[in-house]
């Protein structure tokens, strides 16, 4: 005899970790939400959570997988000698076609080294690393640090000073935005970015990256003494460099590792960097190298040493570096002055040369040089192979395009280098939660849910079979209509109950906003505003992370041998990117064009790095050698590479696809067919 068997008589796992209600809808959070420090109590748990993060750095600057190191082809040149220390004019290219300008400062009168090194990224101050006030003086720590016996390297921040290629001009020559920052803050905005995750934030990251390259390059550097030290902006180039490149060695972010503001600027705000970690987190990822906090009571950083610096001396702490971690707070407002300078340059002479630990090393008088000695383009006029931000942008895009097509899986040896890029890009692009294939990471009361994470997945749990013949095949039907679909007179009710006939199991779920849920103005508010991407899930990366749930679900709760899905229309696509996960699928394509920007720009269907992840293709390619099969593919979806994937996986007859979409009958017993013996 079959039967319909209620969930709570199959597998009771009874568990008060699922809200009453999903509670995923609530206000965004922006850049000014209040964070809390990531608990970790072990470090073994800090090294998995430390390696998700510095990945998820890489992945939403867009540096993962790396870039090329093209040539830097460094220029410098105008020296000057000083008191101590001379200064000359740098140009780089980070990229070809990207020009890098910034001043090098180095000793004099101290033998030929090698001396560290230290990079010195500058904040939005309106002159840039010309900045010299009694507030913030760029200018002066280099000098400084350069009488001190190191080499320091000032450099712009992209539309500041000398690094204005990408900025529209008049006919004489001035900027269009003679202000800096409005010049900087105007770069990358074109949505479309995001799909590659090239940003403001990212550029400037490799920016500092290629700088550690030149300082390395140089002869008079010690290689192995590398730090870094910028405050407000600059100090979040300094911890992201610190997170993302291990050669820098020692840190001194100055005015903003906060729990509260984590960065007023799209050179802070690469979206996914910060959806579940903050700035706390990602300075933290420098443990257990030498990391000096230097906080203000009048700006964010106020209560560095009640909340920010015990947090992160925890993690030093726990890998018994306890010693190379200090937090500092003065009594100013936003600033780089003369007294957090004194603290960082005692800071760096300890841990980069070796000299007795001191609160503070006293600043000599200096003497700015004129501006226009130390510009490198005075004039803006850059050399003839500087580019355009468009061409720019079009520039990064095919390197990165270029970079993803050698992974193309020609042959066996090409798949698990596939794989595993395509799989550490999923987890992070899609802000899958990793908690989720652990025991435990899935829980069920009436409704399926994870341990903390605020979703509540209403569910119908259909079981065909009888005590004698429990189901060996599952089938998660995903359709916009949630659970509706699968009970009488749904969608799929037609589909769900020939399933129980043959003795199968049907699971029909209510995903993020589905079913009766939806709500117009959550799904479809703006990923591109107040940097909602940043901070917050988009809906496609909710919905594809219930899907992962669901599934895990099915296979490790309720254990189920085989978990297969089906998915319709809109919930085709949400399949389709999860389809690494399911042992089958059949998914509706939706003659989707994943070569449409304006289709992933769609609220509903937006998040940041789609292209970066090669759309619905390359995870199809590699589920292979799992049963797939995909129709309603229309003219525009690409197979190439999923075809090439199951043909070298030895199964290509486990890959179906076809442009119409396909007939009940026809889906039934393709699925039936998975277990039949």
């Amino acid at each position: 005899m079959r039967r319909l068997l209620p969930l709570f008589l199959l597998a009771l796992v009874l568990r008060a970790d699922i809200p009453d209600a999903d509670q995923r809808s609530g206000p965004a959070r922006d850049q000014n939400t209040p964070r809390t420090f990531t608990v970790v109590t072990n470090a073994a748990d800090w090294k998995e959570k430390s390696d998700i993060l510095r990945l998820q750095v890489l992945v939403s600057c867009g540096l993962y997988p790396e870039p090329d190191r093209t040539p830097l082809k460094p220029q410098v040149f105008d020296r000057i000698e000083r008191d101590g220390y001379s200064v000359e004019k740098v140009q780089l290219q980070p990229f070809p076609g990207l020009y890098l300008a910034g001043n090098l400062y180095r000793p004099l009168g101290q033998g030929k080294g090698p001396f560290p090194g230290v990079l010195n990224p500058h904040g939005h101050s309106e002159a840039g690393r010309l900045t010299d006030t009694t507030n913030c003086s760029t200018v002066a720590r280099c000098i400084q640090l350069a009488r001190m016996g190191m080499v320091a390297f000032s450099y712009d921040m992209l539309g500041y000073g000398d690094s204005t290629q990408f900025s529209p001009r008049n006919a004489d020559g001035s900027l269009v935005r003679p202000k800096s920052y409005d010049n900087h803050a105007a770069l990358f905005r074109d949505p479309t970015n995001q799909l590659w995750n090239l940003s403001l934030m990212g550029v400037q990251l490799w920016n500092s990256i290629r700088a550690v390259d030149f300082l390395q390059s140089l002869p008079d550097v010690a290689p192995a003494k590398i730090g870094c030290t910028g405050e407000s902006g600059g100090a979040t180039q300094t911890f992201l460099l610190g997170a993302a490149d291990p050669r820098v060695q020692v840190l001194a972010p100055v005015a903003m590792v906060s729990h509260t503001m984590q960065g007023g600027c799209w050179c802070e705000n690469a979206p996914g960097l910060r959806v579940d970690f903050s700035n706390l987190e990602i300075a933290a990822l420098s443990a257990p190298r030498p990391q000096l906090l230097v906080g203000a009571t009048g700006d964010w950083t106020k209560t560095t040493l009640e909340n920010e610096g015990p947090a992160v001396a925890g993690i030093y702490r726990m890998l018994g570096a306890e010693d190379k971690f200090r937090a500092v707070r003065f009594d100013y407002g936003h600033n780089y002055n003369q007294t957090s300078r004194e603290a960082v340059y005692a800071w760096l002479a300890r841990w980069l040369q070796g000299r007795p630990d001191a609160d503070k090393i006293s600043e000599q008088p200096y003497q700015k040089e004129p501006d226009a000695v130390l510009r490198v383009f005075p004039d803006g006029k850059f050399p003839a192979d500087a580019l355009t931000e468009t061409d720019f942008t079009g520039a990064w895009i095919n390197a990165r395009k270029a970079k993803l097509l050698a992974f193309e899986p020609k042959d066996t040896n090409a798949l698990a280098p596939l794989r595993q890029l395509t799989v550490e890009l999923w987890q992070d692009l899609l802000q899958l939660d990793r908690a989720v294939w652990k025991p435990g990471g899935v829980v069920s009361e009436w409704a399926v849910g994870r341990p903390g994470r605020g979703d509540r997945l209403e569910k119908q749990l259909m079981m065909g079979g009888d005590d004698e013949h429990p189901p060996k095949l599952l089938v998660i039907i995903a359709h916009p209509d949630g659970k509706a679909a699968v009970g009488p007179g749904g969608a799929r009710g037609r589909l769900a109950a020939q399933l129980l006939a043959k003795g199968h199991a049907v699971l029909g779920l209510d995903l993020f906003q589905t079913g009766p849920t939806r709500d117009a103005a959550i799904v479809r508010r703006s990923p591109f505003t107040n940097y909602f991407a940043t901070y917050n899930r988009t809906p496609i990366q909710q919905r594809a992370q219930d899907l992962v749930t669901a599934y895990n679900y099915a296979k490790h709760v309720l254990k189920v041998r085989t978990v297969a899905m089906v998915a319709d229309g809109e919930a085709g696509l949400w399949a389709l990117l999860t389809s690494i996960q399911p042992d089958a699928l059949v998914a509706d394509a939706n003659a989707f064009d994943s070569a449409n920007d304006a289709a992933w720009l769609d609220p509903e269907r937006f998040f940041p790095g789609a292209h970066v992840l090669g759309g619905p293709e390359t995870l199809l390619a590699v589920a292979a050698p799992r049963p797939l099969w995909v129709h309603h593919t229309g003219t525009a979806f690409d197979t190439r590479w999923v075809r090439e994937a199951y043909a070298v996986a030895g199964h290509p007859e486990k890959l179906q696809l076809q442009a119409e979409v396909a007939t009940d009958k026809a889906i039934l017993a393709w699925l039936d067919a998975l277990v039949t013996p």
